[in-house]
């Protein structure tokens, strides 16, 4: 009679097992099913690799809002390894390591990569105020004219656009090999004065003021500078993307508070309507980039 219970047991159980089986192959396989999580796409921007460079927080924010507002889950992240201007759309071009680039664009970028043709910063960077020494002050202050500037040598990193562009219009340019160079170049009167964009000065003089710099006070150069988010010209798909939420972001006005949470104060301290602004010409960028007005 035991036996028969055990064997009855025995039974019961194999058939729980086949049923638990069959229910979990259900589940597995059928309209019920728990949906696994989508991973994110990764997006890799250039990092700067520059202690204290904060001169890309801006743009890789608002990529992050962008791709926050299109359709698709991305995870946007900066690249392991630094990798600045040129090398940065090369790495791209080759799939290596970058998605996307933001640059001041010019005839040649617009051939060899993809642009998302949306401003990203109401063409900030091509106002130019002066990083100086501050016993220079009272010699700046005297310039009235464009051909006194071109007597001072200006310091630009020697792949910059913006190199170009001021030898393009007649002004000597000192050209440095690295981003962090310039600085202790300038202090060593090695050139006379450091053009940069209104929303990239202030932090610059917050982390190298103490070499003995300044802000110059009166004069400013102006230029057309439209800088892009670009990909590489196979990347149809992540360009739209950027489009798309970049659009949106304009739409509902988180761009504007981006720019402004960013530059609206550099450009208020800037007081560019006051300046003796002198225009130059942009001789690489595209006939679609025009001169931007005063950034408010």
């Amino acid at each position: 009679m035991r036996d028969c219970r055990q064997s009855a047991i025995h039974i019961a159980i194999r058939a729980l097992a086949l049923a638990s089986v069959a229910l979990l192959g259900f589940a597995g396989f059928g309209a019920s099913a728990e949906p696994s999580a989508e991973a994110p796409q990764v997006v890799t921007y250039p990092s700067s690799g520059a202690a204290g460079d904060k001169r890309g927080d801006y743009y890789a924010s608002l990529l992050k809002l962008a791709l926050s507002k299109a359709d698709g889950h991305f995870a946007v992240q900066p690249s392991a390894k630094p990798s600045v201007a040129v090398r940065a759309f090369v790495s791209m071009a080759a799939g290596q390591d970058i998605d996307v680039v933001w640059a001041p664009t010019t005839v040649q970028l617009e051939r060899d990569y993809l642009p998302v043709r949306i401003p990203v910063d109401k063409g900030i960077l091509g106002w130019r105020i002066f990083l100086i020494g501050e016993d220079d002050r009272g010699q700046f202050e005297n310039i009235r004219s464009l051909e006194q500037l071109k007597a001072l040598p200006a310091g630009l990193v020697r792949e910059w656009v913006d190199t170009g562009v001021l030898q393009s219009n007649g002004l000597p340019v000192v050209a440095a090999a690295r981003y962090e160079n310039l600085f202790t170049m300038l202090a060593a009167q090695r050139f006379r004065y450091l053009p940069r964009g209104v929303g990239e000065i202030y932090g610059e003089l917050s982390n190298y003021g103490h070499l003995g710099l300044a802000i110059e006070s009166h004069l400013a150069l102006h230029y057309p500078m439209c800088s892009y988010f670009f990909v590489a010209r196979q990347n149809t798909e992540l360009a739209q993307h950027i489009e798309q939420g970049l659009r949106r972001a304009q739409k509902d006005g988180s761009f504007e508070q981006l720019f402004q949470q960013f530059f609206g104060k550099a450009v208020q301290a800037a007081r560019l309507d006051k300046r003796l602004v002198f225009e130059l010409d942009h001789p690489t960028a595209p006939a679609t980039c025009l001169r931007a007005p005063i950034p408010q």
